[in-house]
């Protein structure tokens, strides 16, 4: 690709209008960087039923916040060298806050390191539903401290386990540290000198400024029905705690910046190439992973090797956004997309892989060409499964997480409204159960820290399917819920089987009588 040519012709364009529609997504906006030059384009919709896509629409950005986290984390430790408290990579979480670090683990709360926080081997699960059972009110330090009721799933540096918590603890972390909030310091010494000037740390201070409150986009997800479907406007992205982890509000314009200061690092990067060292290598199966002889991890950074090139890359998601952000070092080449659903995320990945094989050239590996054509075809069952309408789905859902499962199905126990209440974990989160309009049970998660709702499907006796409402994330997929009904006939917990790493099993919720 000349440098002097833009990627937006009529070929890519006729190929993005159609994707849109088949993968049921508003809209998206897209930024090239390759060497000096920077091209950008926006398609399709921010808003229903008219406000167009541009350039400069803003966009939650989700987990690609990280890598500012780990940014931020090595100019902090830049700074200390020359004081009487110097600190580095390897420095323990615990040493800096230790009365707020204090994990189920007593090996784990002692080494856990700043580098073992930021690259996902701390040996905490991912607990990726703890944004909808967690409180959106509570504080960073309140959710750091809530850590040490959650179990630990492997020693630490022993496993790649993606966690939003740990960057919350770094967030937590450099706060104390620094003395100042970490969005202040990453406008001070990241966002300004690169000209980021439309980038925010949340929904809400965006709103604030005036020339940006209009152009927030809108996110939505596809609802497949018989005959067709309907889109559901998600709730507006904010989740007070997971800052470090995926605050970030932003455009492609703003992330082409920073994906310049990461090719050339002549800005407040210089100097900083140990962002990109790998730290963990990670494969799970079942994962939907780019072809490349390796796949690791650096400090908010997933390192693969795309066609000989490294490519440092990291994906953001959040009910009804994605986003999708990488480069090329050695090509001087880099990507910033963004799009409003979730299942926009794909097309990112895509198109992604198109303008880099424009810039390597065709694809002469048909070792490769085979593994693409697997990789894209991962994404095509998702398509399947997620934006069309399968009127079996929740029996093989009902088969998939109670192999069990009694045929016929046995009644549950007792009438439906003895199970409603609500149930608390220790670590202080709750779920409140419902019935909905209709008389079913449900999980009403409009006050969690992404505000939606969970249906309990009944399967047989006190076993349902717990299933969002709206969200297509894959991460959020059906899950087990059992009741528990004591001796005197009394419903007096709920378990759930939140967390993937355990091993089917369940994160219990006691009743409460307030």
């Amino acid at each position: 690709m000349p440098t002097s040519q833009s990627p937006f012709d009529a070929a890519f364009d006729t190929l993005v209008e159609n994707a849109l529609e088949e993968w049921k997504i508003p809209g998206i906006s897209v930024a090239v960087v390759h060497n000096e030059e920077t091209f950008s384009k926006a398609y399709g919709i921010a808003e229903f039923p008219d406000r167009k896509m541009t350039t400069d629409t803003l966009f939650p950005a989700a987990s690609t916040t990280k890598a500012f986290t780990a940014a931020a984390t090595s100019l902090v430790i830049q700074d200390s060298k020359d004081t009487s408290s110097p600190i580095d990579w390897e420095t323990s979480i615990s040493s800096i806050i230790p009365e707020d670090f204090v994990l189920s683990d007593d090996h784990a709360t002692k080494h856990t390191t700043l580098e073992d926080a930021l690259s996902h081997r701390s040996g905490l699960a991912s607990h990726h539903y703890a944004v909808i059972y967690g409180d959106k009110d509570a504080t960073v330090q309140d959710t750091v401290r809530s850590l040490r009721r959650v179990p630990i799933s492997a020693p630490p540096r022993t496993k790649f386990q993606y966690t939003n918590q740990m960057f919350i603890v770094m967030t937590h972390l450099l706060q104390k540290h620094t003395g100042e909030p970490l969005c202040s310091f990453l406008k001070k010494r990241i966002w300004d000198p690169l000209g980021m000037n439309e980038t925010y740390f949340s929904t809400e201070e965006a709103k604030k400024d005036p020339s940006s409150a209009t152009k927030i986009v809108k996110g939505y997800t596809w609802i497949p029905e018989q005959g067709g479907g309907h889109w559901f406007e998600e709730p507006e992205a904010n989740w007070r705690p997971n800052t470090g982890g995926g605050s970030i509000v932003s455009n492609v314009l703003d992330y082409s910046r920073w994906v310049r200061e990461l090719i050339h690092r002549t800005g407040p990067l210089k100097g900083h190439e140990s962002l990109t060292l790998p730290r963990i290598f990670h494969y799970e199966a079942g994962d939907i992973n780019l072809p490349s002889p390796y796949h690791a991890y650096a400090l908010g950074w997933f390192v693969d090797n795309y066609r000989g090139q490294h490519l440092y890359s990291h994906s953001g998601g959040w009910p009804g956004y994605s986003s999708f952000v990488g480069f090329l070092p050695e090509k001087k080449f880099g990507f910033a997309l963004m799009g409003n659903s979730n299942s926009a995320r794909f097309l990112l990945f895509r198109l992604a892989i198109l303008l880099m094989d424009r810039l390597l050239g065709p694809i002469d590996d048909p070792v490769l060409e085979e593994k693409m054509a697997e990789y894209f075809a991962q994404h095509e069952k998702f398509k399947e499964r997620t934006l069309k309408y399968h009127p079996e789905y929740m029996d093989a859902i009902k088969r998939k997480l109670f192999p069990s499962l009694a045929d016929p199905p046995v009644p549950h126990t007792l009438q439906l409204e003895k199970y409603v209440g609500t149930y608390r974990h220790p670590a202080g989160d709750w779920v409140p159960v419902v019935l909905d309009e209709d008389g079913n049970l449900g999980i009403d998660a409009s006050q969690g820290a992404i505000p939606g709702y969970l249906s309990l499907t009944h399967a047989s006796g006190e076993f349902f399917v717990a299933k969002m409402k709206s969200s297509n994330l894959a991460a959020m997929e059906p899950v087990a819920a059992e009741f528990y009904i004591d001796v005197s006939g009394i419903v007096t917990k709920i378990g759930l089987s939140l967390e993937p790493a355990l091993k089917g099993e369940k994160i219990w919720f006691e009743r409460s009588e307030s």
